[in-house]
């Protein structure tokens, strides 16, 4: 591993490891979360919970091998600030809306650096506008007609994943989205089975699915 390479995971380490553990325990709880059972935000900083996180960091720093040099800033961010809040969904089925909000503009802020360092950017603009904006409306639409199917936190990390996977054109815009409605679905088939009684299924996390499905496009791309 180079130095640059080793770089990198420290910052995406150290990033990820800012908004789970010291960021997420000091958001305030949803005002109903006790009565539905949820995890206590500042439960989610043990040893095992937090492997989970450093586990799914070093995993996107892997895929990003692949990314484009001019783009690593944004799979920087995507791979440690936002897998922090899919994440939290993985740990609570709650993706809490400031974590989202801050997530949101510091991706923005690396996309903006992208733009600003690489060749091709109203290209790029474009790309990220319709990937994110497409996607915003296709998570809208799905909360809306599954009547509490989804919950609105998939809408607001719609807009993230779409600009990701917009980064490797159109192919794989809907290389990850079919990626993240096969693994969303499998994943709610073994939910599904294993509350397999009436009224005792507890719904699943889809954001940790949304947060992958540009990585699954990402790998799948460079070795086709």
């Amino acid at each position: 591993m180079t130095a640059m390479a080793v770089w990198w995971e420290v910052c995406a380490l150290s990033l990820a490891l800012v908004h789970g553990a010291g960021l997420v325990p000091r958001l305030p709880e949803p005002p109903d979360g006790a009565d539905l059972g949820k995890i206590p935000y500042a439960g989610l900083t043990t040893r095992r919970r937090l492997a989970g996180l450093i586990t799914m960091t070093l995993a996107a720093q892997m895929a990003t091998v692949f990314a484009a040099p001019a783009q690593r800033p944004m799979w920087l961010v995507y791979g440690s600030a936002v897998a922090a809040l899919a994440w939290v969904d993985a740990c609570t089925t709650w993706l809490p809306s400031r974590l989202s909000w801050l997530v949101s503009a510091e991706l923005a802020i690396a996309a903006a650096v992208t733009l600003c360092c690489g060749g091709g950017r109203l290209e790029l603009t474009v790309r990220l506008l319709a990937g994110a904006a497409t996607s915003w409306f296709l998570w809208w639409a799905a909360y809306h007609l599954s009547h509490g199917g989804f919950g609105f936190g998939d809408v607001r990390l719609a807009p993230l994943t779409g600009a990701m996977a917009a980064t490797m054109g159109a192919s794989g815009w809907l290389a990850a989205l079919l990626a993240t409605t096969v693994l969303g679905a499998l994943w709610g088939l073994l939910t599904a089975h294993r509350h397999p009684a009436p009224g005792t299924s507890r719904g699943f996390a889809y954001g940790p699915w949304l947060w992958a499905g540009p990585y699954v496009a990402l790998v799948w791309i460079a070795v086709m």
